[in-house]
């Protein structure tokens, strides 16, 4: 645990310990580590995991973690096999998890036509009004949304920089669209402690300051679409990405190697993805104005909107 400090997040490093913890719990106190053969491991997998109705996402979640510390105890000279391997990613799970999928027309424009300061207050209400529309026009990632400072915005080029992220991709630039531009000015002028997104309090293992607004989003997707397991505030990208695929079908300004960039993933090929220097903001900016000619009207009418 000491090792994969500062490489791992301290949520993952508390879901590694919980793991083995419960595992610990089903195994007779004499047990040492040598002792644990791939039947032990089958055995907690199939009796406790699969048994204990958790999603199939949680169950190899944990046979990752465990399998993760016998990858260091075999390393270390400790055991010489690793018995979770090869123990998850089966086909037929305890539960059936929903794919996640991008939001409908109608379900955005529900989205967009509810007043989420009338149904959670003020505080996170005018958050999520803004959240929303940023996060539906810039494709971001609701994480790199409240991380955002005022300084990390461009306001001559109406972009702003994605400092660090996810993954090594996720540093770039992200034109703002014109219907999205609005809120950022208006968040600019009222921040008072530096970020675009003020008096966020952070929260969870690693003190994110997206944690609350998460759940609070949840909430208010909830009581305004009902509980649907299929679509969450990262649908938002999945809209974003949709219409960038549409969109390459009426100008060359998108394509694959645009669409990866403005979107914080890999470029399509090695040759772009190791040589290239990137795209210069305004071929990115081509990019996000074609949107206008694959937003469905009445959802651009709901981006108009203000509180």
């Amino acid at each position: 645990m000491k090792e994969i400090e500062g490489v791992q997040t301290k949520q993952s490093r508390m879901q590694h310990a919980l793991a083995v913890r419960e595992f610990a719990q089903t195994q007779p106190l004499s047990c040492t580590v040598r002792r644990v053969d791939r039947r032990a491991a089958g055995e907690f997998v199939s009796n406790v995991l699969l048994r204990s109705g958790a999603s199939q996402a949680t169950v190899n979640r944990k046979i990752a973690s465990l399998s993760s510390m016998w990858q260091w105890l075999l390393k270390r000279g400790y055991v010489s096999d690793n018995p979770w391997q090869g123990q998850g990613s089966f086909a037929n799970g305890s539960k059936h998890e929903p794919t996640k999928r991008a939001y409908t027309a109608d379900e955005l424009i529900t989205l967009l036509a509810a007043d989420p300061v009338a149904i959670m207050g003020q505080r996170y209400g005018t958050v999520l009004f803004d959240l929303m529309r940023v996060g539906l026009l810039t494709g971001c990632r609701i994480s790199e949304l409240c991380q955002l400072r005022v300084s990390d915005v461009m306001v001559e080029e109406r972009a702003f920089r994605i400092s660090h992220g996810k993954t090594e991709n996720a540093r770039r630039i992200v034109p703002v669209h014109a219907l999205a531009w609005p809120v950022m000015q208006r968040r600019l002028a009222s921040s008072f402690d530096g970020w675009v997104f003020s008096g966020l309090t952070p929260s969870g293992p690693d003190g994110k300051r997206s944690w609350i607004v998460v759940k609070r989003f949840a909430t208010f997707r909830q009581k305004v679409l009902g509980p649907n397991k299929e679509v969450d505030f990262h649908s938002f990208r999945r809209c974003f990405a949709t219409y960038l695929e549409r969109a390459s079908t009426h100008t060359m300004a998108v394509n694959s190697s645009v669409i990866a960039e403005l979107m914080g993933h890999a470029k399509p090929t090695l040759a772009l993805a190791v040589y290239s220097s990137g795209l210069v903001p305004e071929q990115l900016r081509a990019a996000i104005d074609a949107l206008d000619r694959v937003i469905e009207p009445q959802v651009l009418k709901h981006l108009v909107a203000k509180l």
